[in-house]
Parts: C-alpha cells; structure tokens; sequence
C-alpha cells in the first residue's frame, strides 16, 4: 500500500558542505508554525531588555553628567567665594592700613602738641605770632603728594597684612614712647603749674588787698554839704570842729559800707541820731549817722559795698543827709584821706 504524505509535518532539507549527505529534519505543523512567532518573541525579549539597560544607561550617565556639573557649578561658586572673600581681605587690608596711617598723622600731631607744650614749659612764653601764621598756612595749604600707582589687588593680600601688621607694631611702640614722654611732661607742666597757681594765689591776695584797703563812697549821692574840720556850727553859728565830712542825699538811698568789717554799734544817740559803727582791720573804724534805718546788728560781719542802713535826719541835722566819720587809733582823721567822691 502506497503511503499517504503527511500534511501535518514539513520537511526541512539541510545542505551542508559539497560532498556531504542532504540532512532532513521532519517538524510538526503546528511546530513549525510556532518557531517563528517564538523567534520573534525573544527577538523582541532581547530588543526590550536592551533598550531598558540602554535607558538605565542613559540615565546614569545623565545622573553622573548632573552630579558632574553640580559639582563644577559648586567648584565655581567655591572659587567665586574665595575672590570675594580675597577681595574683602584686601579691602579690609586696605583700610586697616589707611586707619594705621591716620592714626600714624593724629600720634604726629600729638607729638607736635608735647614738642610745644615742653617749649611752653622750658621758655614759659607763647609762640610768637609768625609761627602761629605759618602752622595755619601749612594746615590750609593742600598736600603735595605722587607716586606711582598700583591697584590693590596687584598686590599679595598676605603681604599687605604683614605689612599692616608691622605698621600696628610701629604704633604701639610710638605710643608707648608718646605715653612715657607725655607723663613726663605733665609731670613738668604740673610742678609749672604749681608754682604759678602759688604765684598767682599770692598775686591774687595781693590784689585783693589792696582793693580791700580802698575804701568805697557810702553813698550814691557826690554832694559834699560839710568838710572835715573847723567850720561854723549850722545852729550855735560859732567855730566848732567837724569830724567828718556830710553829704547830702535823698532821705531813703542806701548807705553803703566803705569797707568791709565787723559791725561794733548799732545804736541811737542823742546828736548822732540811729549810727553805725564798723571797726576794720589796722585800727580803722567807719562811723555812719543820722540814718532812718539800719540793716545789720551788732557783731555781724560785712563786706565792702554792702547796703547796711538809709539815709535820715534822725539827731542834730538841718535835713536828709549821712555824717561819715573815718576814725584811726581812736582819733578822727579827714575820710577824702580814704575816699574819693
């Protein structure tokens, strides 16, 4: 019985090299059918599974190209701050500089102001005129300054700080010699002034004094009614002898001591009418009368020029007017001796 071909298989016929048999392989239909869609499958498997680690990858590298440009844009801001930070020091460099020489210009002008004040001292005069006129040009006139220029950051910062540094050196060891040539100074300048203030103490006392021994016109009225001395009595008409000199003024003014003193009598008597007494030093005594009041006691101490009483016509008067009576060593002697009106 002749067989039947099977349609349910297929033949493949696999030729290899010349001189070789034909190699058949028999697969069923259905397998046959299957192998290219499995083919294509893991062509497809292998395809995804490259593109995903292709796409890893790629993301990696973009993961390392932005971890490398982070850091460079950090490298750059670090290098940024860094010459900022450079910048700064130089600036700070520069103006601590600037502030070393100023204070170097104010330590030169306080040296100045010693060098004067011991010259002061050593010649115990002033500057004449002419050097006061030549300090003022040359603090009005403008510096006259040059050089060549050289900008700041053309220059090592650590080597202007060391330069700085050595300036702030310089300083100190200027004020400590300043502090020392200044105390002694003042030292000298003190003694100076010590002596002086005794020589004016004693110049002042002086003064005073003298002022203290000129006597003060009693009154604000000028107007001599009576000199001192003989005269005719205005009521018996006869000579007697008058022991001051009277002076005429508004009934009220204020009398004034003539010097200063300690008040002896505050009294009313008789002919003198209401009177004060004043004793001073070197024998002295000042004797007011006829007042119509009386402003201190007995015993009080008063200063030249102090109001002590008002003019009146108390006692034995014609009318308003103040008696002065200078009195030394108990004797009357002429006031126009010790005021002038």
């Amino acid at each position: 019985m002749k067989n039947r071909p099977d349609h349910n298989k297929i033949t493949l016929l696999v030729v290899r090299e010349a001189g070789r048999p034909v190699r058949q392989l028999q697969l069923s239909k259905p397998l046959a059918l299957a192998l290219p869609a499995v083919a294509a499958l893991s062509i497809s498997s292998l395809v995804t599974s490259m593109h995903f680690h292709a796409s890893q990858s790629i993301s990696q590298l973009e993961a390392e190209a932005a971890a490398l440009t982070l850091s460079n844009l950090r490298m750059e801001m670090q290098v940024a701050d860094k010459d900022e930070a450079l910048l700064r020091l130089r600036s700070q460099v520069t103006e601590l500089s600037e502030e070393a020489e100023g204070i170097k210009d104010q330590l030169k002008n306080v040296s100045e102001l010693e060098e004067k004040l011991q010259s002061l001292i050593d010649k115990g005069k002033n500057f004449s005129s002419g050097t006061a006129a030549d300090a003022a040009s040359n603090t009005s006139a403008p510096p006259q300054v040059g050089g060549e220029y050289i900008a700041v950051h053309q220059q090592d910062p650590f080597q202007m700080v060391e330069q700085t540094r050595d300036e702030f050196q310089e300083i100190r060891s200027l004020l400590d010699e300043m502090v020392h040539s200044i105390s002694n100074t003042i030292t000298e300048a003190q003694a100076v002034n010590t002596a002086q203030a005794k020589v004016q103490a004693q110049q002042a006392r002086a003064r005073q004094a003298k002022l203290d021994s000129v006597a003060q016109w009693p009154t604000q009225s000028r107007m001599i009614s009576s000199s001192f001395g003989y005269r005719t009595d205005p009521f018996k008409g006869s000579s007697a002898f008058h022991s001051g000199i009277d002076i005429a003024a508004p009934s009220g003014d204020p009398v004034y001591a003539a010097l200063g003193g300690t008040v002896l009598a505050v009294d009313q008597q008789g002919a003198r009418g209401k009177y004060i007494v004043i004793e001073h030093p070197g024998g002295l005594e000042t004797w007011y009368m006829h007042l119509s009041g009386m402003n201190v006691t007995a015993g009080e101490k008063v200063r030249k020029g102090q109001n002590i009483g008002q003019i009146g016509s108390t006692g034995r008067s014609t009318g308003p007017h103040l008696h002065f009576q200078v009195v030394k060593h108990n004797k009357p002697v002429n006031p126009l001796t010790y005021v002038k009106p």
